[in-house]
């Protein structure tokens, strides 16, 4: 896949920026540990377990910017002191009486024993402290750490993470679709707990947000704040990271509220994924299931792009590399070599879910003990799983029990009473016990059949530096795309897996240690804060892009009002479509709206007043929608019929020239419709349009490429052009536009338009034509109008752009002309001014004609 198509990895500057940032993530990083101490509460802060990649990327960050952490507290739970603790809490006479208070702050767990089982997150005592307590705890978290902390009750707790996030939203990010039907009472309850929680998040941000901040939101727990924030911050330097996959349109359209989600992270100014498949399935998601218009390189909607890009997490390795070589990690390296001396050791650590490959693992293991029969008794496996605390009690415990079943199934058909090949263990084991097992092993085995990026991986290839063991990696993993020297495996191919072991304990020396070089070359280059960096220096580089790329300034509506009321005679010229009604899926819907007609119909009222409406809509499109306004011109099929003002009768403008190529149009069409399901064809008078809109967005975009070629090719010697409109295209006569009516209506001012006089405008049989030797009144029947002192033009499609160029080329002061473009900043146009939403038009509209009433 060609680089150019995502944004790279970008190397770190040296260069510091200035600046705050403020990370939002699910948790603050600390856990937060409550001792009911003589005084009230002491509060004690340990570094919370998980996400260690995403917090040390975090905190690479702080030299070069000013940092703080928006999340929730996590579970907070009492540890209640000993019987010794409060005996000695009770020794208030005694002079060390604060000393003794302290020491329960250092030390929380002394009054815990380790091994009893942790309550359920979802039961959290927040609600038992007082507002004063909960002020202290925000005091010190703040100071101490930079952290902003949100206190979030159980019925949000369990509806917002244990609810939306892990029943919705993970099992969908992982290829997994609900097998349980019900009536959406709960999904709705919860969905509406989703959005009450992102906003309280979001509320934080805005709470504490300043011009110039920068804002990072991480994974999918917040995807509706991107856009949360940007209402009330447009201006806004936001970037968005999501650390689990992201699944194709095909999966995510399941999604009930796919719409909301897809358009809270377009609030976004750069979006961040794993891998450059994810990346690509959210821009198909936008295009597919939205409608938006797209590029490899992001998402356009509504005026805001959204840039899309890769950057794939690594971890701290200079925090791996002291936990590795600390002295608590030797001795349990030598206790586990003796435990299973002349045994080849097989690791695996993983959370006990449906993704992480767990069965798959134990299945292949079974498949390379019975295919290599001479391994059996010389190989062991221990699996390592952390209990998966999601609250989905059922699927937990169908997983556990299918797990413990494999295990003793294996150890009952190829163990002994002197030998045990898989050893589980299921909980949570400590650091140097972690780094001890992946320190002495053979080989690891990851096989996730779904999986944003493994960091214990990573982790292993830091821990092997002397040993130089194989990695075996499920290429379904985001870290396969950037481990190429790993044994990439299919996880659901137990024989490939069974063979990949194989080669592993077989592997020579030399082999393993050049695997194992390439691998850790790469480990140590792509760090968690080569990635950060990578993410603010490519969100600085967006923001900074987006910013600039508007050549065309926002219409100032005031500057618009007070050139209006100060000109005598004006023309004002309106594409339809896009411009004063909004696009719909089909042509027929596109209504003219109330506010509209009454804003148009004042102004017609106004004699100082031209007002025409320019459009490549047929005649009786037109007249059914907007023939009732006194006063009104009509131009259809861009610019091939006009109606004047308190006419009723259409002028053919291309009457004299030949339609035969609509034959041959029309043959194309028609083999482009008959193989693009939800095309169709519009005829027109004197042009022929194909529409694609209600076509699959993809493959629409691709016909019309194919189409727009072989159009080209087919009609290059006939006086006829191919427009690209929006989601359509059109053949019409070449010297037949938009810019040409315009210029016909100028030349009522020959002072005005001197310079745009040319021989085909006095030809009979081009528009606009005399045939006399000087332009006539285009007004027949009435007196000549006086020369137009404010002009108007307004569009959103290439086909008004011949309008504006008409416009930029008439002798008319600057400050009265107003060609403005309905649509994204960052279009190409030969506009002045732009807005972005119809509505903002329809606004000056009604300006304008509260003005007129006022004359």
């Amino acid at each position: 896949m060609a680089s150019s198509t995502f944004l790279p990895l970008l190397p770190i500057e040296t260069k510091p920026r200035k600046g705050r940032l403020i990370h939002v993530t699910h948790q603050i990083p600390y856990e937060v540990t409550p001792t009911k101490i003589h005084q009230g509460i002491a509060w004690t802060f340990t570094p919370r377990h998980g996400h260690s990649a995403m917090y040390a990327g975090m905190q690479s960050l702080e030299p070069e910017f000013e940092t703080f952490r928006i999340g929730w507290t996590g579970p907070i739970h009492y540890r209640q002191p000993t019987s010794t603790q409060q005996q000695q809490q009770q020794q208030q006479d005694q002079p060390d009486q604060h000393d003794q208070d302290q020491q329960y702050v250092s030390d929380p767990w002394a009054s815990h024993e380790l091994d009893s089982p942790a309550p359920f997150a979802g039961d959290n005592d927040i609600d038992q402290f007082t507002e004063e307590e909960k002020y202290d705890l925000v005091q010190q978290l703040y100071h101490q750490y930079g952290c902003l902390p949100l206190f979030l009750d159980n019925d949000s707790i369990n509806g917002h993470y244990y609810g939306y996030c892990k029943t919705m939203l993970w099992p969908l990010f992982n290829y997994i679709l609900w097998s349980d039907a019900t009536d959406g009472r709960i999904e709705r309850k919860q969905w509406e707990i989703y959005k009450a929680v992102n906003q309280q998040y979001a509320d934080m941000v805005l709470k504490h947000y300043t011009e110039d901040d920068t804002v990072w939101i991480h994974d999918y727990h917040l995807l509706l704040v991107p856009a949360m924030v940007r209402s009330k911050f447009p201006k806004a330097r936001i970037g968005l990271f999501l650390h689990a996959s992201f699944p194709s349109s095909e999966i995510f359209r399941v999604c009930p509220k796919r719409e909301e989600i897809l358009k809270g992270m377009l609030g976004a100014n750069l979006i961040g994924f794993q891998t450059y498949a994810n990346s690509r399935h959210f821009i198909s998601n936008c295009t597919r299931l939205l409608g938006f218009e797209s590029t490899p390189d992001g998402v356009n909607w509504e005026g805001h792009f959204c840039r899309v890009g890769t950057f794939p997490i690594g971890i701290d390795v200079d925090d791996v590399e002291l936990k590795r070589s600390s002295p608590q990690v030797i001795p349990k390296i030598q206790a586990i070599a003796e435990m299973y001396m002349g045994k080849k050791i097989l690791v695996g650590r993983d959370k006990l879910d449906l993704v992480k490959g767990v069965l798959q693992k134990l299945a292949a293991f079974e498949k390379f003990l019975t295919d290599y029969p001479e391994w059996r008794n010389k190989v062991v496996l221990i699996q390592v799983t952390d209990a998966n605390n999601t609250g989905d009690t059922t699927n937990k415990k169908t997983v556990e029990h299918k797990v413990s079943e494999m295990v003793a199934r294996i150890n009952g058909t190829f163990g002994s009473l002197e030998f045990t090949p898989v050893h589980h263990y299921h909980h949570h084991i400590q650091p140097d016990e972690y780094y001890a097992l992946l320190s002495i092993a053979d080989s690891a085995l990851v096989t996730a059949n779904r999986d944003g990026m493994s960091t214990v991986s990573l982790e292993y290839i830091m821990c092997q530096q002397e040993n130089h063991g194989p990695l075996i990696l499920s290429e379904l993993t985001g870290t396969a795309g950037s481990m190429s020297s790993a044994l990439m495996v299919n996880p659901w191919d137990y024989a490939g897996v069974a063979k990949a072991i194989n080669d592993a304990l077989v592997m020579s020396d030399d082999e393993k240690a050049s695997r194992h070089a390439q691998l850790l070359d790469h480990v140590k280059k792509y760090t968690a804060s080569f990635w950060a960096h990578s993410f603010i220096k490519a969100l600085f580089h967006t923001y900074t892009l987006s910013e600039k790329s508007s050549n065309t300034p926002l219409l100032k509506q005031d500057y618009l009002l007070d050139q209006y009321k100060n000109s005598q005679k004006r023309l004002l010229c309106f594409d339809y479509d896009g411009t004063l009604t909004p696009i719909c899926q089909t042509p027929g819907a596109a209504t003219p709206p109330a506010d509209m007609l009454q804003a148009l119909t004042t102004l017609c009222q106004d004699p100082a007043n031209e007002v025409w409406v320019i459009s490549g809509r047929d005649e009786y499109a037109l007249d059914t929608w907007l023939g009732h306004i006194p006063g009104l011109g009509l131009s259809a099929e861009h610019g091939s019929f006009m109606k004047y003002p308190n006419s009723s009768k259409w002028m053919n403008l291309a009457e004299h020239f030949d339609m035969g190529w609509k034959n041959d149009v029309l043959e194309i069409f028609t083999y482009y419709t008959e193989r693009t399901a939800g095309s169709f064809i519009e005829h027109k008078r004197c042009a022929l349009t194909w529409h694609y809109r209600l076509a699959d967005p993809v493959f629409g975009e691709f016909q019309a490429k194919e189409c727009q070629n072989h159009l080209e090719t087919a009609l290059s010697k006939l006086p006829v052009e191919v427009l690209v409109g929006k989601k359509n295209l059109e053949v019409r006569p070449k010297s037949i536009n938009k810019g040409e009516i315009v210029k016909r209506l100028l030349l009522v001012s020959p002072s005005s338009m001197a310079t745009l006089v040319s021989p085909t405008s006095m030809d009979p049989s081009s528009p606009g034509g005399s045939g006399g030797g000087g332009p006539t009144s285009p007004f027949p029947g009435s007196s000549l109008p006086s020369p137009c002192d404010f002009v108007m033009c307004c569009g959103d499609d290439k086909t008004d752009e011949d309008m504006f160029k008409t416009l930029t080329r008439a002798n008319i002061s600057d400050d009265r002309k107003f060609s403005i473009l309905i649509g994204a900043k960052d279009k190409k146009t030969a506009a002045f001014w732009r807005v972005q939403y119809v509505q903002d038009l329809i606004n000056a509209l009604t300006g304008m004609a509260e003005l007129s009433q006022v004359a």
